[in-house]
């Protein structure tokens, strides 16, 4: 059995090392905690640190007159490793530990990739954060960058979709705490790009300390400072509007600034990552110069690292990020004046303390989260909807604040060898969320394309809400490495919302195989029940402002109303056994029954593929439907709906070095069942026609989809970063002159015409000094100018039903960075 060490040089030389990151890890390729890993030169111990829950730790003070550090590693249980590194070279390792055996054997050191074993039945997808930036996608904030993750794509909305469901269906961890936002369960503003060391998305991951999903987690875990301190400015000068070879302004900008080093000598230690955002993004089916949606965003992420002695770590994190958009969905339908504004403050802090008891390691994080918004229309004018487009101003103004507090134990205790290796995890999460605020409905009004009254909506009550909920959480779960063909997951999960009434017990289980037990090959497989945090607003929508609605004949006469619709939550027994439901209105438990299975096999170090699919069956959701009866008309709120997913899903990698790789991926796509409005009417940007459920195909749904991307270096210091894709068209639904869906039982689902866009960012460092460089960067945007339609006109009474219309053609952004 051998010890193993893979070094991995850094992006940019340095002449010398301030930290270097170890990752420890079996044998099998399961992360060890609790690892004591020490830095020596002719002086003695120069740095030492600990891993934690991760395997992960990282060795800070280790410059020193010599450029040869001896790495040393030891655990309890586990054979010692050791080797010597070139200091001003290595900055990571990933050191492989031989579990004790009775005769005695040598170590040696040998480059070796992770075990494929590491995590069995997971499906994840890590994203390399260091090409991921510099794509042509030029993401700022991790959000940004998901769409480059097969299986995840982004609307035009700008909402997320993962396996073709909406991002309410997934968990947003930063640094293991979940930061969706508790009142619509939205990802909100993330925090910045540059701050992220590792980005994984995990479709259905098959691990028990993962909750509140049904559709996919996005984990995100920050870096730490280092013995030296660091600087970049990415992107300090705006992008400028030109116009007929005039000036217009500033279309967007996004100054970023990263700071990190040490506060105390290999002790304490600083990182800091600060963006400023301006987007003023130009709607091409409106003209100038009232086609622009206005953001401004700060979004400030620090972070602390303490390290008191080898057995404890300290880390405390604060993201503090205000946000507003003015002219918010603008679109042909819904010009300037009938869009909303909305004024955002998203904070979250933690904190983390990392300790070390004998061979296990205990972690605790406490946490908090506020989300304060206010949206608002242009005027207090009625809203006009009409077939051919919309006028007056929004209808709708929401003020809330939801917070969330969390307190987060985990205990990793030593393996236990026992007819294989068992790497036992246990945990519990306490959560306490409330949100309050109020909504006010202005009347809406509903005309024929020749501007007829069809209906009017207007609203009775002020909408004050306040709600609050206890979610508790815990779990146990056991990786088990039968040999080296073999490793098993098998874990439970018991979770809870006061709110609902409901109790929810989550069995979970997967395996990975290896046929030759050299990992070249790898079967996974996996099965597992998955539950939706219960966003706060929906216990909220009795509060609501109720609809009373008028119905006219085109010519003034009322032929219906005024109906006044009640905000009823109806009762939803789930016939799911491993849920424990009260006899309460409101006891909603969202749930997906799902399982995967996927082969992955390593050509070589320079190419490997994967095949996987994905099927899930999602049960109890949250659907929102007007019923009406001789005697009572309601809105009613119920966990009625299901939703079905099939994914196909093949990926490539070709390149062994991290400036020179690329990435194919085709996904074979099917998402669809009921649809309603209930995400939509519970959320920040409110429409005002509660639409009856229909079956179709989700908004994210793509049948087919292609994407190749990825980086290389070339000579003269300069990187090119291609992204070409190709998709199906996203759905659209037809409605008709009262607004309402119109049902396509027998008709195929209507989309938007096949897209493609061939992207490509070049950029070239030039050196300033010894120390500094400036990075040039241009990016080209849809280079074939394929028509790519923005908007469709899809009511049944508009004259150009059916009919597309916009296009973002070719064009050019710059970009210049400073690298200190």
């Amino acid at each position: 059995m051998t010890a193993m060490f893979c070094m991995v040089p850094g992006v940019y030389g340095q002449p010398s090392v301030s930290a270097i990151n170890v990752h420890m890890v079996s044998e099998d390729g399961r992360p060890l905690p609790g690892v004591i890993v020490e830095g020596t030169s002719q002086a003695g111990i120069i740095c030492r640190t600990i891993t934690d829950n991760l395997g992960r730790g990282t060795l800070r003070g280790c410059s020193n007159d010599s450029t040869t550090l001896h790495i040393s590693a030891h655990l309890q249980g586990y054979m010692p490793a050791a080797t010597d590194i070139n200091a001003k070279d290595e900055t990571n390792l990933e050191i492989a530990l031989s579990p004790e055996v009775d005769v005695q054997q040598s170590v040696t050191v040998e480059s070796s990739p992770q075990s494929v074993l590491a995590e069995s039945s997971s499906s994840e997808t890590k994203l390399p954060v260091a090409s991921a930036k510099y794509s042509p996608l030029r993401p700022n904030t991790v959000v940004e960058a998901l769409p480059l993750v097969p299986g995840v794509i982004r609307t035009p909305a700008g909402r997320v979709q993962i396996s073709g469901r909406d991002e309410e269906h997934s968990s947003l961890l930063i640094n293991s705490v979940v930061v969706n936002d508790p009142a619509t369960g939205g990802f909100g503003l993330s925090v910045p790009i540059d701050t992220v060391d590792l980005l994984k998305v995990m479709q259905s991951p098959y691990l028990a300390q993962y909750g509140s999903f049904t559709a996919g987690v996005v984990s995100a875990e920050t870096r730490p400072g280092g013995e030296k301190w660091e600087y970049s400015l990415n992107d300090p000068f705006p992008d400028w509007r030109i116009r007929s070879w005039h000036l217009e302004g500033v279309r967007d900008a996004s100054p970023r600034l990263n700071l990190g080093g040490p506060l105390i000598k290999n002790h304490l230690y600083f990182v800091e990552g600060f963006e400023y955002l301006v987007d003023n993004a130009q709607v091409r089916t409106l003209p100038h110069p009232v086609n622009e949606t206005r953001s401004n965003a700060v979004n400030s992420f620090t972070q602390i690292d303490a390290v008191p002695d080898s057995r404890n770590a300290i880390t405390a994190t604060f993201h503090f990020a205000p946000h507003s958009i003015e002219y918010a969905n603008l679109n042909y339908f819904d010009p300037q004046p009938v869009t909303p504004n909305a004024d955002y403050e998203e904070n979250t802090g933690t904190i983390a303390h990392r300790f070390s008891i004998g061979r296990g390691l205990l972690t605790s994080i406490f946490a908090g989260t506020r989300v304060a918004t206010n949206v608002y229309g242009q005027s207090q004018s009625a809203m006009v909807l009409s077939p051919v487009g919309n006028s007056g101003s929004y209808y709708s103004q929401q003020g809330r604040e939801a917070t969330r507090f969390q307190w987060i134990e985990t205990w990793s205790p030593a393996n236990v060898r026992w007819h294989g290796q068992h790497a036992l995890q246990i945990g519990g999460i306490l959560a306490h969320a409330e949100d309050q605020g109020t909504a006010v409905g202005h009347d809406v009004s509903i005309v024929n394309s020749s501007g007829q009254l069809l209906r009017r909506i207007s609203f009775a009550g002020s909408g004050t809400f306040s709600v609050s909920d206890f979610e508790p959480a815990v779990y146990a779960q056991d990786h088990w490495v039968v040999d080296k063909h073999l490793a098993i997951d098998a874990g439970l999960r018991y979770e809870t919302q006061t709110l609902t009434y409901t109790s929810r017990f989550a069995p979970r289980g997967g395996l990975a195989w290896s046929p030759l037990g050299d990992g070249s090959t790898v079967i996974r497989g996996g099965l597992g029940i998955f539950y939706d945090s219960i966003p706060l607003q929906t216990y909220a929508f009795s509060s609501y402002p109720e609809q009373v609605v008028t119905t006219y004949d085109g010519n003034g006469n009322i032929t219906d109303g005024p109906r006044r619709y009640l905000n009823l939550t109806s009762e939803s027994p789930s016939r799911c056994l491993f849920i424990h439901q009260g006899r309460r209105d409101g006891n909603f438990a969202p749930y997906s029954v799902a399982w995967n299975i996927e082969g992955e096999r390593v050509v070589n170090q320079y190419f490997s593929l994967r095949l996987r699919y994905l099927h899930a069956d999602a049960r109890n959701q949250l659907t929102l439907t007007p019923q009406t009866s001789t005697s009572e008309s309601a809105l009613v709120l119920a966990g009625s709906g299901a939703l079905q997913t099939h994914q196909f899903e093949f990926t490539s990698r070709l390149g062994a070095e991290k400036e020179r790789q690329f990435f194919f991926s085709y996904v074979r796509q099917f998402a669809g069942g009921d649809i309603t409005d209930a995400s939509a009417y519970l959320g920040d940007f409110p429409f005002p026609v509660v639409r009856s459920q229909i079956t179709a195909r989700t908004t994210g749904e793509i049948p087919n989809r292609f994407l190749l991307w990825g980086t290389t270096k070339l000579p003269w210091r300069m990187h090119i970063w291609p992204r070409v894709e190709y998709r199906n068209g996203f759905t659209w639904q037809p409605v008709d002159q009262f607004q309402n869906y119109i049902s396509l039982v027998s008709a195929a689902q209507p989309r938007y015409p096949a897209y493609f866009t061939a992207d490509l960012r070049v950029g070239k460092d030039f050196t300033m000094a010894t120390k500094h460089a400036v990075r040039i960067s241009l990016t080209f945007r849809n280079l074939t100018d394929h028509n790519n339609p923005l908007q469709v006109h899809n009511n049944s009474g508009d004259p150009l039903y059916g009919s597309f219309f916009g296009n973002y053609g070719r064009h050019l952004l710059a970009d210049f960075d400073f690298l200190f």
